[in-house]
């Protein structure tokens, strides 16, 4: 083999897959949204939905599967968030008002979760559209 194939074959095993490196964009799109607009609790929850969106993607045929990453992941981001706020915030917390918390951070936290796959779901369609990006893209309607 020549140097020039040796080098092209570095190259392409070394470079982030197209998923991934969209991925990496949409985080740091949501990063520097935060940075910005000093609301960081969103950016992290956006952060968890994005992650959740594009391990949807490539779950495989299982819907539960699915359901998981495009919800679970964005909830426990919020559920975190919620936590961590708590937990700075507070002086002299008992291990019930940590439960409490807990539990009531996995109740509230399902609209705001759905809230952020939904929100990523459009605003990536609209930079599709416009720019021809293709960013997340989850099909909705795809059947297993």
């Amino acid at each position: 083999m020549s140097e020039q194939n040796l080098d092209a074959d570095f190259q392409q095993k070394s470079s982030l897959p197209v998923d991934f490196r969209r991925l990496l964009i949409v985080l740091a799109l949501i990063l520097l949204a935060g940075a910005l607009s000093h609301y960081w609790q969103g950016a992290i929850i956006c952060l968890g939905a994005s992650v959740g969106m594009f391990l949807a993607e490539r779950s495989g045929s299982s819907r539960r599967r699915e359901f998981l990453f495009l919800l679970g992941i964005p909830l426990l981001s919020y559920w975190m968030v919620l936590m961590s706020t708590f937990l700075l915030n507070s002086d002299g917390v008992t291990a019930g008002q940590i439960s409490l918390w807990a539990v009531i951070g996995l109740c509230t936290g399902i609209v705001p979760a759905a809230l952020s796959v939904v929100v990523l779901s459009i605003a990536s369609a609209l930079i599709d559209k416009l720019t021809g990006l293709c960013l997340l893209k989850y099909d909705w309607n795809h059947i297993h």
